[in-house]
Parts: C-alpha cells; sequence; structure tokens
C-alpha cells in the first residue's frame, strides 16, 4: 500500500482532494482527458449523490474530448448523459463554483441537440467554461504525472 491510501486500501482525504483539484487544473488547461481520468480515481471510491455528480464531470470531460476529436454523437451522448447526472447537484462541490459552472455549461446542452439535428458541431459552439474555485478556496492539486518513457533498458 502506498502513502496515498489509508489502512484499509481507500485513498485518503489529501490524495482526493489532490486528484480533485488537478482534474479542475487539467480542464482549465484543455486536457480534458487528464481531468477524466483524475476524476475517475476519486469517482471509484465516491457514493450516493457524490458518484453520481462526479460522474457527471467526467462525462463532460470526455464530452469535450469528443469535440477535440470531431466526433458529434460522442459529444451529443455524453453531454446529455453528464445533464443528468450532474445537473441539480447540490452537495459537496469540492470547493468549485458549480452554480456558475452549470450556468455557464448550460448553453451545451442546447448546442448539443442543435448538433443532434444535423447543426455542425464547431459552427456556433458556446465557449467551454473556465472551473472557479469559491472564495476563499485554495486548491491542491496533484504534482503532474511523470511522462510515459519509451527508453527500454535491459
Amino acid at each position: 500500500m502506498d502513502a496515498g491510501h489509508d489502512a484499509l486500501g481507500f485513498l485518503t482525504p489529501e490524495r482526493v482532494r489532490g486528484h480533485f483539484d488537478r482534474a479542475v487544473a487539467h480542464w482549465n488547461a484543455g486536457a480534458y482527458f487528464e481531468a477524466h481520468e483524475d476524476w475517475e480515481v476519486i469517482w471509484h471510491e465516491a457514493e450516493g449523490a457524490r458518484r453520481e455528480w462526479l460522474q457527471g464531470l467526467i462525462q463532460w470531460a470526455a464530452a469535450f474530448v469528443h469535440v477535440g476529436r470531431d466526433n458529434a454523437s460522442g459529444m451529443v451522448k455524453l453531454t446529455r448523459s453528464a445533464a443528468v447526472k450532474a445537473g441539480g447537484y447540490g452537495g459537496d462541490t469540492a470547493g468549485i463554483d458549480f452554480v456558475a459552472f452549470w450556468r455557464e455549461i448550460v448553453p451545451w446542452l442546447a448546442h448539443a441537440e442543435r448538433v443532434a439535428n444535423g447543426h455542425p458541431m464547431r459552427a456556433d459552439a458556446p465557449p467551454i467554461p473556465a472551473i472557479r474555485y469559491l472564495p476563499g478556496v485554495v486548491p491542491c492539486p496533484l504534482p503532474p504525472e511523470p511522462e510515459a518513457s519509451d527508453d527500454v533498458d535491459a
């Protein structure tokens, strides 16, 4: 067991916080796949409404990966699902201003419906919102993961 897990093998609160905040940093840098990966680590151990909310964030991130890959059907499917999972959540948001984020992400719901009806995905796309923290919240992201190396030392 590594230092990031407790005696039962669960992530420590510090590691949960670190993964969450690193996901936010990835999101704000436009690295949606990486944000998805960090949120997924903590989603595995979450429960109830928080687990569903995290899954919504994961799906939003994946939707924007599909936008980058010009995969309209993937974006539409994940946008719809993310809205169901994350919409209306009122629990612990780990210090992010989820109300502001939701207000800024809602235009993507209408855009996804236009795309589902044949509108070009990149035409008139709303801006992807940044995720901001509530006043006084200081993020504590984990350091970046080391880059994978192609070196093979025998």
